[in-house]
């Protein structure tokens, strides 16, 4: 087949049925008068078409010949670049001359020799270096709670986002060849992509692209367990869905019109937007009544005269492990993010005389997506009625300030009310000596580890003292009496 045109158009010609049929064993041949070699969008249409190799021919007074084509799994780099001046030399290029022993051997991209799903993840900052490292550590963490094979990376820092695709055109060109490489099943941003952005970057690749806040979504998806998550998370992904249906293809094309029907008919996006609509509006109505529930158990502690707290913290920082010790309860505990959706609430006795309501809720994360915040607000209503908020902070992170601030920026952002809260700082056992002894010299009842249960009747003896001196423990016993 011969077009007229650059070899990154050919993925417009790729319907013909005899590149489709074996496209490993075709090979491309470019005629160009250009000085330069191949493009980056060149490569990346030679991986998308998956064909053999790419030979690029200069016509000029001294025709040069180059080479491209994909190494080797053993080699690290992505591709193989050979030149030559002189046609002869060429027939001698042992992958030019055993091309019909490679047919047979059919070589591959990279084999990736894992059962999960192969992702790529892409990191992009416009803050600074430690944004960007600390980003992409935590895409990281929540790739490795889904059990997800990262085959690859690539980072970039710039001052500002690119409005069409994020991140610069230069750079994604190498992220699509080298995604394409290795195997990935999905290409992953750090950064919640907008509409517009997903379907400008899907267009130049066959890859699924996806983005943070759908990882999310999705391990929330993995962790549910009772009605009521479900309910709160199929909500949080049809929000994220309802914007997006644009840019779906063919699968949303036009449906003819019936027999006797006087229109050509709705298309099939036209129809999936009404559902979502109609479906958001049902489990909105669902979540009100958890909310109406919820109120209705508040109230009855009311009238019981309990104090209410409630641990609040970053996901991963240790907050089941301490409402097992101070409750002697066994809800689930784990290293893996967002491992607790269902709040639990159990009682328990700070002192011989103080007895409270301790809750255990779902964990906090940076830049938490807002409809997951308003598809979970019968879930964080029940941490707004608490009279405490205990803040659990894992100090054996090295960014645990931020997570601090990224906590309360995210309660301000659901509108929770609270009147009292006491930060506890977690997991001192992993840290070192000398910042453990400065952690408690500044914070001496404050420092716990819930695993080995240090601390801990510090820790309950200054809880009690607190809610002592801010009267609510008086105010209730005297109600009640």
């Amino acid at each position: 087949m011969i077009f007229i045109g650059s070899p990154w158009m050919i993925e417009d010609y790729f319907s013909n049925e005899s590149i489709k049929s074996s496209p490993s064993q075709k090979r491309l041949i470019f005629i160009t008068k250009k000085q330069n070699g191949f493009e980056k969008r060149d490569k990346v249409s030679l991986i998308n078409s998956k064909l053999n190799n790419f030979l690029l021919i200069r016509n000029s007074l001294n025709s040069n010949y180059e080479v491209v084509y994909k190494a080797k799994s053993q080699i690290k780099k992505l591709w193989l670049s050979e030149k030559y001046d002189d046609i002869n030399k060429l027939n001698s290029c042992p992958f030019w001359q055993n091309f019909n022993n490679i047919k047979r051997e059919k070589i591959k991209l990279v084999e990736n020799k894992h059962d999960s799903e192969k992702v790529y993840l892409v990191n992009v900052s416009n803050i600074d270096s430690t944004d960007l490292k600390y980003s992409k550590e935590e895409l990281i963490e929540l790739c490795i709670s889904l059990n997800k094979s990262i085959v690859g990376s690539k980072q970039q820092l710039r001052k500002g986002f690119d409005a069409s695709t994020m991140i610069g055109k230069g750079i994604l060109k190498d992220i699509l060849l080298e995604a394409k490489f290795y195997n990935a099943n999905k290409i992953i941003f750090n950064k919640e992509l907008l509409p517009h952005q997903s379907k400008k970057i899907s267009s130049m690749t066959n890859i699924k692209i996806s983005d943070r806040t759908e990882l999310i979504l999705e391990i929330f998806e993995k962790n549910a367990k009772s009605k009521e998550a479900h309910t709160q998370i199929e909500l949080a992904k049809l929000k994220y869905e309802l914007p997006r249906l644009i840019g779906f293809g063919k699968g949303f094309s036009q449906i003819t019109g019936g027999i006797r029907s006087k229109g050509p008919g709705e298309k099939k996006l036209e129809q999936r937007r009404r559902y979502l609509r109609k479906r958001i509006n049902e489990l909105e109505k669902q979540i009100d009544n958890l909310s109406r529930r919820r109120g209705l158990n508040r109230t009855q502690r009311l009238r019981n005269q309990l104090i209410t707290a409630t641990l609040v913290g970053y996901t991963c920082a240790g907050k089941s492990t301490l409402f097992n010790k101070l409750t002697k309860s066994n809800v689930v505990e784990s290293t893996k993010a967002f491992s607790t959706l269902n709040p639990t609430t159990r009682k328990t006795y700070l002192s011989e005389d103080t007895q409270i309501l301790l809750s255990d809720t779902v964990g906090f994360i940076t830049d938490l997506p807002k409809d997951l915040i308003s598809s979970f607000r019968a879930t964080l209503e029940e941490i707004g009625q608490s009279d405490v908020l205990i803040h659990v902070v894992d100090v054996n992170d090295n960014n645990y300030e931020e997570k601090i601030s990224s906590v309360e920026n995210t309660l301000d952002i659901a509108g929770l009310q609270y009147s009292k809260k006491i930060v506890v700082f977690n997991k001192i056992d992993l840290i070192q000596i000398d910042k453990k002894e400065i952690l408690k010299k500044m914070f001496p009842k404050q420092c716990i580890s819930s695993y080995t249960s240090e601390g801990l009747s510090d820790l309950k003896k200054y809880i009690d003292q607190e809610i002592k001196e801010i009267g609510f423990y008086s105010d209730k016993i005297s109600v009640s009496q």
